[in-house]
């Protein structure tokens, strides 16, 4: 892997990727949204910015002449976190940006097409089963959405492509608001974070293993369109948050059993990656009290 096109370059899972692709040497063309967008995070390197809103993508047929490039990640998705997440408009247009992304990707000769999704696919696949109908699951919906017509036009455009699933990732300037960057937000200022029992299992992965998977989907000779990415150490989720309580020491509080349960249901099948170690040779490097500690070290900078 010698070039590669990076879509969602300047967010969260991006520019981590984007790191881990010029420490290896790899050639990055970076899409960023517009010319307004914050780029600070993106590392400095072999690395070629473009600007180009996702509902011009295809206009990047013009701007990118080049057709020797092995990989295209599209990380572009708009309310990954907070309400946007129950926008139906706007997690409809994820969908079909990221098949624009992949018809694209074909045009320019792309070897792979690499797109990420979400565990709660997995909920979603289910979702007329379930008494909950939670709005937030929209999100899900919309992966699981995008996952099944990437699959058809994938197939139809004869582009190779994998469907990279992730779980809870967290890391150095995560601004998502998910479970991690939440508790380590309120215990930093003393307050008291609250939770569900929390008894489900879950699988917190550092976004630095997580680039390093990413990569290596990229870099060696898939056999598969879909692996579930994660540490390959899952625990029930109390256990991560009574780990982290303990990092802040004897006077941080979490509370436990003070916010009712969602009704959503999680298996510890979904959290293998059996698949992504066989096919990659994929090991995690930090266990997730370290890389709790590099979290909240890069946090307090």
């Amino acid at each position: 892997m010698k070039k590669v096109i990076v879509t969602g370059a300047n967010g969260f899972i991006g520019s981590w990727v984007i790191k881990e692709l010029v420490k290896n040497d790899v050639e990055v063309i970076a899409v960023v949204r517009s010319e307004k967008s914050n780029i600070e995070n993106i590392a400095p390197g072999n690395v070629r910015i473009i600007y180009c809103e996702l509902a011009e993508i295809n206009n990047l047929r013009n701007k990118i002449l080049d057709r020797d490039i092995d990989v295209f990640y599209h990380f572009a998705w708009a309310g990954a976190g907070g309400k946007d997440r129950s926008n139906y408009d706007l997690q409809l247009l994820n969908c079909r940006y990221a098949c624009d992304c992949a018809t694209l990707a074909k045009a320019l000769d792309c070897k792979k097409f690499i797109c990420t999704g979400t565990i709660t696919e997995k909920i979603a696949e289910n979702i007329f089963n379930l008494d909950v109908k939670a709005e937030n699951n929209i999100y899900g919906i919309a992966k699981q959405t995008t996952h099944c017509l990437l699959d058809i036009l994938c197939k139809k455009l004869d582009l190779p492509y994998v469907w990279a699933r992730l779980s809870n990732i967290y890391g150095g300037n995560n601004t998502t608001g998910n479970i991690i960057s939440y508790t380590i937000s309120e215990l930093a200022r003393g307050n008291r974070p609250s939770f569900s029992k929390a008894e489900q299992p879950y699988d917190l992965m550092y976004v630095k293993d997580t680039a390093k998977a990413l990569y290596s989907l990229g870099e060696k000779e898939t056999q598969r369109n879909c692996y579930f990415v994660g540490s390959g150490t899952p625990r029930i989720l109390k256990e991560y948050l009574l780990s982290l309580k303990n990092i802040f020491g004897d006077n941080a509080e979490i509370g436990l059993g003070e916010k009712p349960e969602d009704g959503l249901k999680y298996y510890d099948e979904w959290f293998k990656i059996d698949d992504l170690q066989e096919d990659t040779g994929f090991e995690t490097a930090f266990s997730f009290e370290e890389g709790i500690m590099e979290t909240i070290e890069e946090s307090l900078r």
